[in-house]
């Protein structure tokens, strides 16, 4: 009861049907099998649909033996030579799903590498919930997605898009640092943020992406965003702030909140998963 999966950079798109009666939340995460793999040992990984959508999602990147075997097996060419979809096992749905983003009127939400998959299920949830007058507290979302270059993980782009389209009430505003250029103010560097500076502001969109989200180049410099949120928000006494991802990505995420912390302003509510 597979659809056909996309592929990119490693990572496969599995979408299948979601079974009777399966009720989650945003952010949650399942175990998988796949008999066809030669074993019956189940795998977790987060969703990355949104609980109104009729079928389950999954962002899986190959970084291990059963993950490499899975995406082989889901690839166009497998699939005809097989003639049939191989059938997943599901178990689930399992943990919190960084429900509490919704109890803060703004949240903040910081995705590294793969750990971008709990919060392509809360940015759908979030407009949604929305767009049909849902009474919730939280009045804004940044999401900031660190990723080392921009096709390194083009899926997110897909749901970042997606998630525009919707947000008609803006409530979601997105921030892509690239950190593959590391030195922000060389040349190179400073050509291309000029270059994107005026395309967005001409277009409303960003050259490298064609998304609305701002495009940045280098490491988030967590103190000073969090910093330009409390001159935004000077009504907001406390924020929450979700990351997921590496483990540096959190450490520097919780170092920033510390250090905000210490001022007699917004207080910062820090909680992490590490990948």
């Amino acid at each position: 009861m597979i659809y056909p999966s996309s592929e990119n950079l490693g990572v496969t798109h599995l979408e299948f049907k979601r079974p009777q009666g399966f009720v989650y939340r945003s952010g949650q995460w399942v175990r998988i099998a796949c008999l066809m793999l030669g074993t019956d040992e189940y795998h977790p990984f987060t969703l990355t649909s949104a609980p109104h959508e009729e079928t389950l999602s999954l962002h899986i990147r190959a970084v291990g033996p059963w993950t490499s075997h899975l995406r082989e097996l889901y690839t166009e060419d497998r699939l005809v030579e097989l003639g049939f979809h191989p059938k997943l096992y599901l178990d689930g749905p399992f943990g919190e799903g960084h429900q509490e983003w919704i109890d803060f009127d703004v949240s903040v939400l910081v995705g590294g590498g793969i750990g971008v998959t709990p919060f392509a299920s809360i940015l759908k949830d979030l407009v949604v919930k929305s767009s049909n007058k849902a009474k919730i507290q939280c009045k804004k979302v940044y999401f900031i997605w660190v990723t080392r270059t921009q096709r390194q993980f083009e899926w997110v782009s897909d749901i970042v898009r997606e998630v525009e389209e919707m947000d008609t009430l803006e409530l979601v505003s997105v921030h892509i640092y690239i950190t593959q250029l590391a030195q922000k103010f060389d040349l190179r560097t400073t050509m291309l943020y000029v270059t994107e500076r005026h395309f967005q502001k001409v277009w409303n969109r960003s050259l490298f992406t064609g998304l609305r989200s701002i495009t940045h180049f280098g490491r988030p410099p967590f103190v000073a965003f969090l910093s330009s949120l409390q001159e935004v928000h000077p009504e907001v006494h406390k924020m929450g702030v979700f990351s997921c991802g590496p483990p540096g990505l959190t450490k520097n995420v919780e170092k920033a909140c510390q250090q905000m912390n210490k001022k007699d302003q917004a207080h910062f509510v820090h909680h992490y998963e590490n990948f």
